[in-house]
């Protein structure tokens, strides 16, 4: 059996007298520590944190830690191979995975968390695709993962709605930090 993270263990013990409801479903999580790859990634139900966790002051390492333990628990790593495995070529993980982290992220912030900077954002990210200017409170009400993806892909093609979130995505240095989950 692997060993649970002894690199998340300070940031997920403040994480329960900070948020005990995020903390409960922090238990639903595998945390394990890994020498490569970026900060924090999800895969299934494991949250993999590699050395650049450390790095991160304590403050972000709770919000980081909250940020993946979001994904475990609305299933996002089941649900983008899901998606892949319906769509096939026509699905493009990496937008799906910018719709997933905008609408984490902007959730996190709206409740007082903090992540690294510069992050990518719901209310950034609508913006920047679709020129739209909403607060966080009302972007989170009307959108949901699968609905945004569909929305941002329907609007590909050369300076798309697709093309201007990637390039908000660039901007705010976001790499993929999701696996989709293929099962045991």
């Amino acid at each position: 059996m692997t060993r649970h993270s002894t690199r998340a263990t300070t940031a997920l013990r403040a994480l329960n007298e900070q948020d005990p409801a995020l903390a409960a479903l922090a238990l639903w999580c595998d945390h394990r520590d890994r020498d490569h790859g970026p900060a924090a990634e999800t895969t299934g139900q494991t949250i993999h944190y590699g050395p650049a966790f450390d790095t991160l002051p304590r403050h972000e390492q709770i919000g980081t830690a909250a940020h993946h333990i979001l994904h475990v628990a609305l299933r996002h790593s089941p649900r983008l191979a899901d998606m892949q495995a319906r769509m096939g070529d026509r699905f493009d993980a990496p937008l799906w995975q910018i719709a997933a982290d905008a609408i984490v992220n902007e959730t996190l912030l709206t409740a007082g968390y903090a992540l690294p900077r510069p992050a990518l954002t719901l209310t950034g990210l609508l913006a920047a695709a679709f020129d739209a200017k909403t607060s966080p409170q009302q972007a989170l009400s009307e959108w949901d993962v699968d609905r945004l993806y569909h929305r941002l892909r329907d609007g590909s093609g050369k300076g798309g709605a697709s093309d201007r979130a990637q390039s908000y995505a660039r901007a705010q240095n976001h790499g993929p930090d999701l696996k989709p989950d293929t099962g045991p």
